[in-house]
């Protein structure tokens, strides 16, 4: 077997292995179930949206989990967060967290988030 074989073999065990290993994201961190997981699942990092879910629901006081997943749900079943989140700035539909202005379903999903914390 030649060098170059090998190394080209090599090469491409490391890109199969780097991209199963970016996909499976073993290191990931892991919640604990909710029912709202298909929602919640749009987030990269819930920890950090409950923090701001914090402030979210002090923008909101009728917030509630079922009307937020009822809102958010058929938004993202058909597009992904950073779409939905677009499209909500663009029709205006914005929420003043903390002296921020926010798309709704970015305000609605921290809530949630903060919500189901433990």
């Amino acid at each position: 077997m030649r060098r170059r074989t090998i190394l080209a073999g090599l090469g491409a065990l490391t890109v199969v292995a780097g991209g199963a290993a970016w996909k499976l994201r073993p290191l990931r961190k892991r919640y604990p179930p909710t029912p709202y997981d298909d929602v919640l699942a749009q987030l990269d990092d819930r920890d950090w949206a409950a923090k701001f879910g914090v402030a979210a629901l002090a923008a909101m006081p009728d917030f509630t989990p079922a009307n937020g997943v009822a809102l958010l749900r058929p938004r993202l079943h058909r597009d992904n967060l950073r779409t939905v989140a677009l499209r909500d700035a663009e029709a205006d539909r914005l929420v003043e967290v903390d002296g921020w202005l926010v798309p709704e379903s970015v305000a609605v999903i921290a809530a949630l988030a903060k919500s189901v914390a433990p």
